[in-house]
């Protein structure tokens, strides 16, 4: 009996980063209503957030099949080291080089992206390809 053939299936990156994108927007409009300053330092923790792991999902997904299985971990293991030194090096030049921040806004949209983050890879499955 033949075995079926697996189909490879396509991870739906462009619909998180829309999803995530529109988020950090609805929270940082939210924040506009107490002043300017609030605003663009949620904006600032909400691309703190996606910017390094856009990244990570570009360069963790390059390899598939199990005969790459070498380099699909050796490529994990690159991409999550650079994804948190991304993230510490953007908080490190916010807190430098911008003066005057809100610092409530800052932290808090960030810990929303990374509170709903998981959320909404569950919510939104990979399709397979036809």
């Amino acid at each position: 009996m033949p075995r079926p053939k697996s189909r490879m299936t396509r991870l739906p990156f462009l619909e998180w980063l829309v999803i995530e994108s529109g988020l950090i927007g609805l929270i940082s409009f939210g924040w506009s209503f107490e002043n300017r300053l609030a605003f663009y330092s949620a904006l600032t923790g909400g691309l703190i957030y996606v910017i390094p792991n856009a990244y990570f999902a570009h360069r963790m997904f390059r390899y598939q099949g199990g005969r790459q299985a070498r380099l699909v971990v050796g490529s994990m293991f690159r991409a999550e080291s650079i994804k948190l030194a991304l993230t510490a090096v953007f908080f490190a030049a916010v807190f430098i080089l911008i003066e005057p921040i809100h610092v409530s806004a800052l932290l808090f949209t960030f810990a929303v992206m990374v509170a709903v983050s998981p959320l909404l890879r569950w919510l939104i499955r990979p399709k397979p390809q036809r």
